[in-house]
């Protein structure tokens, strides 16, 4: 692909098009070099069905971004068992036609979490202009990698200001306390950090930063948004460099590690 901003390209063929992605580099960072080349080349893995919690975030995700599109993806399936022949017939008109069967709990839940986002005046203020799904390719200076990233939505800041990009995320506690961690343990920091710098890199555009707008997947929906400290960006910055600095290494010498391959002695972790 060739670098630089590309408007109106599939999501999935944003996925299977080349270049890393900071999924693909958490992968590394989290894990192994063996995780991601392994997953990133099997033609033969078992399918992973989304957990009701992900499935959620994409539904809401389409509910605020593109409202539009929701029932053209999206179809309200009979209120009977999944075991049903009705509901088997169903689901089998709905493959034919691309359309995904969801229970109208599921859509109601959808459209409460996406209208509560929309209250809150500073994300408000972003979605009035903008863009959803916007892919970006770049090439890392010090490597030669190519590189991409997909904003949720990229809201322009006044006359040729630059971008601020908005980022949407459920969680089962937002407030600060509760999202700080998640933060954490999902590496949203780094996400963070490769979508500003990536971004502005492919468009040659100011990017003022990222915001998390964040809803809880539970009745009543509390949200919140959040853009992470100079500090967290800081850190993030250099966990990036130093794991695609580690894919470079593997990908010029195509081996890529995973675990010890010796007999390993262990403790027993500390809060043991």
């Amino acid at each position: 692909m060739t670098p630089g901003v590309h408007y109106g390209i599939a999501n999935d063929a944003y996925h299977q098009g080349e270049g890393l992605s900071h999924s693909g580099l958490k992968r590394i960072r989290m894990q192994t070099p063996f995780h991601y080349h392994a997953l990133a080349t099997a033609t033969d893995a078992p399918p992973k069905a989304p957990t009701p919690q992900m499935f959620n975030g994409t539904l809401t995700h389409c509910a605020l971004l593109e409202p539009e599109h929701f029932d053209l993806r999206y179809v309200i399936a009979p209120d009977v068992s999944k075991s049903s022949r009705l509901y088997k017939e169903f689901a089998q008109q709905c493959m034919s036609s691309g359309m995904e069967p969801i229970s109208q709990l599921q859509r109601d839940a959808a459209f409460r979490q996406a209208e509560a986002l929309r209250k809150l005046p500073q994300v408000a203020e972003l979605l009035a202009h903008g863009q959803p799904e916007v892919s970006a390719w770049w090439r890392d200076v010090a490597t030669g990698v190519l590189c991409k990233c997909r904003p949720d939505w990229v809201s322009p800041v006044g006359l040729g200001k630059g971008v601020v990009l908005l980022d949407v995320k459920t969680a089962s506690d937002a407030s600060p306390e509760g999202f700080s961690k998640s933060v954490a343990n999902f590496g949203y920091h780094t996400q963070a950090d490769w979508y500003c710098t990536g971004f502005e890199l492919a468009s040659g555009m100011q990017v003022h930063g990222m915001v998390f707008a964040v809803v809880e997947s539970e009745f009543p929906h509390a949200c919140a948004a959040y853009m992470l400290s100079d500090a967290a960006l800081l850190r993030a910055r250099e966990d990036n460099r130093e794991a695609l600095n580690l894919y470079a290494r593997c990908a010029q010498a195509a081996q890529w590690p995973g675990y010890p391959s010796e007999i390993q002695v262990i403790e027993l972790p500390r809060w043991a």
